[in-house]
């Protein structure tokens, strides 16, 4: 059976009348020209050259299935099953958040900070790693460094160790709940901790668009309303015990609780407790140092 062809144009025109009920006109257009480059190897200006050319049959199947799953609200990067980290191709799926801009500009920070002051050695600890991104990207500039990362989801972890694979790091990754501390004493000390935990309350569900409400694994999201800092108590006590003296401690937190974040995490204990803003200007980061004793 021949297989439905369009012209460029035409597929454009398809994509737009399928989808503008979910996104705006700007989106639906930069999901066809990353599409276009994943299937096609074409570039933007390519995809405007060539308004009048005929998609190839070959071609059309990858197009025809993004579009049948765009249409229920599955994220483009699940669809083409990547998404890249500060320059890093990372496999994504339903096991696995879709790495933030926020959390790369975390790593940015902690690339800086330890710049302006390199350790001799460098062991890392991340906690809820999900994908690995912030294992791999703080392992490839940081190439001497020892780095570790955990999740309690099994298949993340299997993700992780794919993409660590997949981008020439050697990281030890390992399945483990931060919040279980009969696990602790499994773990030695560390230079750095850090950790993008859960910090999204139940309640904010209904302000959050339904592809990642309905496709991104929610236990990697939400936390209770009535315990929103539960994650930073546990990793807090946790690193306490296992950071050595002078380590430093990084959370990507709640905009919302900034000053709650940034006060429990001194209650615990660490120094020099900053509170760090993202690019839009919301509380997003903690950076602490633990108490030399």
């Amino acid at each position: 059976m021949k297989i439905k062809t369009y012209s460029v144009k035409s597929l454009i025109h398809l994509y737009k009348m399928e989808l503008s009920s979910r996104y705006p006109g700007h989106e639906i257009m930069q999901m066809i020209y990353f599409l276009f480059e994943e299937y096609m190897g074409w570039s933007k200006t390519s995809v405007h050259l060539s308004l009048n050319q005929e998609i190839p049959e070959k071609a059309m199947p990858s197009f025809t299935q993004a579009l049948a799953e765009l249409t229920t609200g599955k994220p483009l990067q699940y669809v083409i099953g990547w998404t890249l980290f500060n320059g890093s191709r990372l496999t994504v799926n339903s096991s696995v958040l879709i790495p933030r801009p926020e959390t790369e500009e975390l790593c940015i920070i902690i690339k800086s900070d330890c710049d302006r002051k390199p350790l001799p050695t460098l062991s890392i600890l991340d906690i809820g790693t999900g994908t690995g991104c912030i294992s791999i990207d703080l392992k490839k500039y940081f190439l001497n460094a020892r780095v570790t990362g955990i999740d309690s989801s099994p298949e993340a972890i299997n993700t992780a160790i794919l993409n660590a694979r997949d981008n020439y790091c050697k990281i030890d990754f390992l399945v483990s709940d931060i919040l279980n501390d009969n696990t602790w004493g499994n773990f030695g000390l560390y230079d750095l901790i850090v950790s993008n935990p859960p910090y999204v309350l139940e309640t904010e569900k209904q302000k959050m668009n339904a592809n990642v409400i309905d496709f991104e694994p929610a236990n990697a999201l939400f936390v209770p309303d009535g315990n929103p800092l539960l994650y930073y108590r546990s990793i807090a006590a946790f690193a306490k015990r296992h950071l050595i003296p002078g380590g430093l401690l990084y959370f990507e937190i709640n905009e919302q609780f900034g000053l709650e974040t940034g006060n429990l995490v001194q209650n615990y204990g660490y120094d020099k407790v900053e509170v760090i803003k993202d690019i839009r200007g919301k509380d997003r980061f903690i950076r602490a140092i633990l108490r030399t004793p």
